[in-house]
């Protein structure tokens, strides 16, 4: 037998024998019951007419005003993706900053401060236009903040200055306000 049908053979073999186990180990069953976005149960607010910013998704803000809010010219900003979570990268002059912003329609104030709390992230409590938030902050030396609000759910924003000197909360924070302003 050749060397290399001994190669096929013997890879042959090994997927046969490892992928029943990969099957298995990513056979889990989710309780609950799977929802198009929005049909979710009445949360008997007005939360689009109260927040109307939020249902833009990643075009609550337009990229000249997260350029503008974080220092940077408005051709040095872009975004990176678009989905639950909207990124962008923008240049100023300290250096490259990563913005990112969700909405978790179904999440909550209280799970993000658990999230945060479990990775090590000291938080704040504050009131962000009247709405209960809180800021998060990440340890090092170029520390990145995240501002999350309770708003239909739970909005957020984090920047992640890649160098030091940013800061990094003053301009999640002003995102929040931009975000949660009741004049559209």
């Amino acid at each position: 037998m050749s060397r290399l049908m001994r190669r096929r053979l013997t890879a042959g073999v090994l997927a046969a024998v490892i992928s029943p186990i990969v099957l298995a180990g990513c056979a889990n069953t989710v309780g609950g019951t799977a929802m198009k976005a929005g049909t979710g149960p009445a949360r008997g607010d007005n939360s689009a007419e109260k927040y109307p910013n939020l249902l833009k998704e990643c075009d609550v803000l337009t990229a000249d005003v997260l350029a503008k809010t974080v220092g940077a010219d408005p051709l040095d900003i872009q975004s990176t993706f678009v989905g639950a979570v909207c990124r962008w990268q923008a240049l100023n002059p300290a250096g490259l900053i990563d913005i990112t912003r969700f909405w978790y329609e179904q999440g909550s104030l209280n799970n993000e401060r658990k999230v945060a709390e479990s990775l090590k992230y000291p938080t704040e409590n504050k009131t962000i236009n009247g709405v209960a938030s809180i800021i998060m902050r990440k340890e090092g030396p170029s520390g990145g903040c995240g501002v999350a609000s309770d708003a239909a759910g739970v909005v957020g924003w984090w920047i992640n200055p890649q160098a030091p000197g940013i800061d990094a909360c003053g301009q999640a924070i002003k995102l929040m306000e931009l975000t949660l302003a009741t004049n559209s």
